[in-house]
């Protein structure tokens, strides 16, 4: 009697196992993932344009200290030119030093961003957190998710150039 030999019958027990093992392992970490928020979204930006203009003369940037009006010198006027509405409490204007503020504090903002909304800055009153507007000075708009991370939305430098500045030492 001939005996025939099978080849190849245990090879196919193990492929199994070895599959199934590695089935349950991607399993294990997806449910992990899933379980410790690392497979999480994020708070997508708003989208949205943004013009900057800058007024080197301060032209019309006056305010009132005491009753007394005093000339607040050159300025940057941020405008939202179109978009989505965006929460003013979570858009801030940054200086080249990280001082910053929100949107919805300084006196022309709001707590919600729309189109045609505008910031003042200058570096006084309200957004007096921030360095005045002078030659090399850089201002980032800046949008913070509530998960903390950030997205920049418009940046400027001031350019080089001559200023109507309140007093000699405004920019040192």
């Amino acid at each position: 009697m001939v005996r025939r030999r099978q080849v190849g019958r245990s090879v196919s027990p193990t492929t199994g196992t070895v599959l199934l093992v590695g089935i349950v392992v991607l399993l294990a970490i997806l449910v992990t993932q899933a379980a410790t928020g690392l497979a999480t979204t994020t708070e997508p930006a708003p989208l949205g344009t943004f013009e900057v203009e800058y007024v080197p003369t301060g032209a019309g940037n006056y305010g009132t200290v005491n009753g007394t009006t005093v000339f607040n010198g050159p300025y940057l006027n941020v405008t939202h030119v179109g978009g989505t509405t965006a929460d003013g409490t979570r858009l801030f204007v940054v200086d080249g030093d990280g001082n910053e503020v929100a949107w919805a504090d300084v006196w022309t903002g709001g707590e919600t961003v729309e189109s045609g909304e505008f910031l003042h800055i200058d570096g006084e009153f309200s957004d007096g957190a921030l360095n005045h507007v002078c030659p090399g000075e850089a201002y980032r708009l800046v949008w913070r998710s509530e998960s903390g991370w950030q997205a920049i939305l418009a940046e400027t430098t001031v350019p080089d150039g001559e200023q109507t500045l309140p007093d000699p030492t405004w920019c040192d």
